[in-house]
């Protein structure tokens, strides 16, 4: 897709959401506000700010991972793009636990695009016998209590799920995580560690991609060869992978 045609898809989003899907989205906010799945989700959310202190020195090598990844309408949550999709599962002890797995189809407001059914593979029947995003997130966030979260790039899904949760008008996210794109970077040495290629250097099967369960799972299994080159490297907790990745930004 060229830039130009980019920019008017975007600034045809921004249109609608200006002209509709704003107002519609406040009045849907306002409704749910009224739910207990609402209340009981900001009740969530304030548990995670008290997790962090316990969480950010935790051994690697002991502790809890919930590995995430988003399926969305898009990559502009602030005009509109939703999540449609969460999928996750956890590690424990370096280990990659096949049976603890979450994933939860999201029940969009605006219609989904066909360029995006065709991208994720969900569709109306999937929407159908799906859940708002407060009962979603709310059993996400319950699954992945007591644990530090990681997503390949961090820089999208954790962004995405904060500024979706504000709009929602919610109380602020801010968990613990480690974003695995970066540290491989880091680790390897490299700027172009995406998930097909992680995936590939260390021959790991190749699942249907952009289903969110899937990718989690890829994921996970790439996570966990970089936490053995985390305690190689003599990087233990996440407070000494955010301290050295910020001293290699600062010299950079």
């Amino acid at each position: 897709m060229s830039q130009s045609h980019l920019d008017i898809k975007v600034g045809f989003k921004l249109f609608k959401y200006l002209l509709w899907h704003r107002c519609n989205f406040k009045n849907q906010v306002k409704k749910a506000k009224q739910h207990p799945n609402y209340i009981k989700l900001a009740e969530t959310l304030k548990e995670f700010e008290l997790e962090k202190p316990i969480l950010k020195k935790q051994s690697l090598s002991s502790c809890t991972f919930t590995v995430f990844d988003l399926e969305t309408t898009g990559f502009f949550p602030e005009i509109g793009d939703e999540i449609i999709s969460i999928g996750a599962i956890k590690i424990h002890n370096q280990q990659v636990l096949e049976k603890e797995t979450f994933y939860q189809v999201i029940n969009p407001l605006q219609n989904v695009s066909k360029e995006t059914e065709i991208f994720t593979g969900l569709n109306k029947k999937d929407f159908q016998h799906a859940v708002t995003l407060p009962v979603g997130l709310e059993g996400f966030l319950e699954f992945s209590k007591g644990t530090i979260l990681v997503a390949h790039p961090a820089t999208f899904d954790i962004n995405f799920l904060q500024k979706r949760i504000k709009k929602w008008d919610l109380p602020s996210f801010n968990p613990v995580y480690i974003d695995s794109f970066a540290l491989s970077n880091f680790l390897l040495d490299t700027q172009d560690s995406y998930l097909d290629k992680m995936v590939e250097t260390y021959n790991i099967v190749m699942r249907e991609r952009h289903h969110a369960l899937n990718d989690a799972i890829m994921t996970a299994e790439v996570f966990v060869r970089l936490l053995e080159e985390c305690m190689h490297q003599q990087l233990f907790t996440v407070e000494m992978i955010d301290g050295i990745m910020e001293e290699k930004v600062i010299s950079a």
